[in-house]
């Protein structure tokens, strides 16, 4: 896998999302400020500034949601008020993750690899990061053939614009962070190789000698032995410390696009349920079509979002603990490995063991630079001290927003119920007086 040709085709992508002002040199290895990107992202915040303007103007769109249902208007207008701050902390965390992915893009080769099995990694690393976009443009494409390839009225688009760029230069975070966990994987299978490849061959070296009946062992042999050793030590030492300062400084990125998405989430599911029982007769069949499509779209990118993020954790606990498992299996099984080398393949495992492991932060803990960019409405849904892994972290912040989301449909579905039967039953009883 050619790891500079995935990291530069990662850095095209965010620095058009808006997400990044930084360009990558591939000569240095590093992230550097250019002037393209900081002019791009000028021109970004201008638009968006123009956009969120039209949320305050006359608009036909805007008075018929507010007409067919407040509690949907003002979920707007609440994700227009995340949307600002999200787009203010997307740049500064940009900023600040770009300097940590510099220590770590040190911790990873840039050699080329060939073969189908590379192949295969690169095209795994680009799904990672382009799936979402494959997906969103399908549901364009659809909705675009639902409408004859007819543009919707310019305010419109820009009201519509001013609650999606936001979400969509955040979104790079999290492909962002999706890239160096799938390259910090591979990086962890080299690893495993070369000690696996370094240990087996002082195993074979000392069994010989056994066999030979000589318990000397060449100096220069066993001195350049345990220097490779350390060398791989110290490389996996280096790889986890900056790993894991690469999730400090993503994972409220990360939490924030966790509640922005359940914005989205309540916004679709609470209109898709009044849309199927009531609303539907008000349009004719392309109209529907075009809505069930843009519903689905909702879910579909922020699901396809979701699977990438745990796909790409996965497999990086998976091969932590595969090389966990072959050290803990070296050091039950060989006592031909000398103990200076059994204390150095210790010290390894214990990395393996500790680091990897990732918690979120709980929201009621962030800084109040960090706390003020959500609101208290929604910081007490994710206001939970998890101390799990990610994986199960991560899931159970799903589960319990998936409940808060289906609770509140239910009551103003029942609550919206109840008032209508109230008003049948009077009017009933206003029918039997007269």
């Amino acid at each position: 896998m050619n790891n500079l040709r995935v990291l530069r085709s990662s850095n095209v992508l965010l620095l058009l999302t808006g997400y990044q002002m930084h360009w990558f040199d591939s000569k240095q290895q590093r992230y550097r400020l250019s002037l393209p990107g900081a002019v791009h992202i000028f021109v970004l915040a201008c638009i968006y500034a123009g956009c969120f303007a039209q949320h305050f103007q006359s608009s036909a769109v805007l008075k018929t949601l507010l007409d067919v249902s407040p509690f949907l208007f003002r979920l707007t207008r609440l994700q227009l008020v995340l949307s600002v701050k999200v787009f203010s902390y997307a740049i500064y965390a940009s900023v600040r993750a770009v300097g940590v992915a510099n220590e770590l893009t040190v911790s990873l080769p840039m050699t080329n690899s060939s073969g189908r099995r590379c192949i295969a990694k690169e095209l795994i690393a680009y799904a990672l990061l382009g799936s979402t976009f494959v997906v969103l443009l399908c549901f364009g494409l659809y909705i675009g053939y639902e409408m004859k390839f007819k543009l919707p009225p310019l305010q419109d688009i820009m009201i519509g614009a001013a609650l999606f760029l936001p979400h969509l230069v955040l979104a790079g975070a999290l492909r962002f962070y999706n890239i160096f966990a799938w390259l910090t994987r591979e990086r962890l299978a080299q690893l495993q190789t070369d000690v696996d490849e370094l240990l087996t061959l002082s195993q074979l070296r000392t069994e010989l000698q056994l066999v030979a009946g000589s318990s000397s062992t060449a100096p220069g042999a066993a001195s350049t032995q345990v220097d490779n050793l350390l060398s791989q030590y110290e490389q996996l030492q280096l790889l986890a410390k900056h790993f894991n300062d690469f999730f400090k400084s993503m994972q409220h990125s990360l939490l924030l696009l966790l509640v922005i998405n359940a914005n989205c989430l309540l916004f679709g599911i609470h209109s898709y349920v009044y849309y199927s029982s009531t609303w539907h007769v008000l349009f004719e069949d392309r109209k529907q079509r075009i809505f069930y499509a843009g519903n689905a779209c909702i879910y579909a990118c922020i699901g396809c979002d979701y699977v990438c993020l745990l796909l790409s954790q996965t497999m990086l606990e998976q091969q932590r603990f595969r090389f966990w498992t072959s050290l803990s299996d070296r050091l039950a099984r060989s006592s031909a490995l000398p103990k200076h080398m059994r204390r150095i393949v210790k010290n390894m495992r214990d990395i393996l063991a500790n680091s990897f492991r990732f918690k979120f932060l709980s929201i009621w803990r962030f800084n109040l630079a960090n706390f003020v960019l959500v609101n208290m409405e929604i910081t007490f849904i994710y206001s939970l001290y998890i101390s799990t892994t990610f994986l199960r972290h991560f899931l159970q912040l799903q589960l319990l927003q998936a409940l808060i989301i289906a609770l509140i449909v239910i009551y103003h579905y029942l609550n919206d119920a109840i008032l209508l039967t109230n008003e049948r039953f009077e009017s009933n009883d206003a029918d039997d007086d007269e």
